[in-house]
């Protein structure tokens, strides 16, 4: 009886940190998931934010600051989760800021193409998302070889490598998502003069 002393506390001590790791790396993936779905909603918006723009101001308006650029921030601030310190929330009119969404302008970004015309302008989202799950999060981050090349939705470690996210106060493994949107123009916009009402 005494061989057996401690040995379900020698497997506990164990087998916990694996579990711990498998129930962390499922939540990781379900919020990994989750992100996608937003990120592809993010596209929809900045495509339907166009639809409104002349299109002499399509360029300008996926830029930062532009109201395409604004519809997807306004959507992807709420899984930004980090910031870099003093950089200033996204506002959303009447509710405020969005908590860890500043520095979007790092991790956001907007590319316009026209395949056929300006009849359906073409908006994709690029996105970086970090991976917050302690120990699970950058092992998803090592296990996707963010390092390698022709990978363009994936997004280097954020480490002292020198990646783009390094300022921030957390630092975590990012992924980048990218999606594409279109929304087809059921009019034409004539281009506006100024002083015209």
């Amino acid at each position: 009886m005494k061989d057996e002393d401690g040995s379900l506390l020698m497997e506990a001590a164990v087998c916990l940190p694996v579990l711990l790791v498998l129930i962390l790396g499922c939540m990781q993936i379900a919020h990994i998931w989750f992100a996608r779905q937003v990120v592809q909603y993010a596209a929809y918006s900045a495509s339907r934010a166009l639809l409104v723009t002349p299109n002499e101001d399509q360029e300008r308006a996926v830029k930062p600051g532009g109201d395409a650029w604004k519809a997807a921030a306004n959507v992807c601030g709420w899984i930004a989760l980090s910031q870099p310190k003093g950089s200033r929330e996204i506002e959303i009119p009447g509710w405020g800021g969005i908590p860890g969404s500043g520095g979007m302008e790092r991790k956001l970004e907007l590319q316009l193409s026209k395949p056929a015309g300006e009849w359906y302008p073409v908006v994709t989202v690029k996105f970086d998302f970090p991976l917050v799950m302690p120990v699970a999060g950058h092992l998803i981050g090592w296990g996707v070889n963010p390092w390698s090349k022709g990978r363009e939705w994936q997004k280097q470690k954020s480490d002292m490598t020198g990646d783009r996210h390094s300022e921030e106060d957390i630092r975590y493994a990012y992924i980048r998502f990218e999606e594409s949107a279109s929304i087809v123009k059921p009019y034409i916009m004539p281009p506006f003069q100024a002083g015209e009402k």
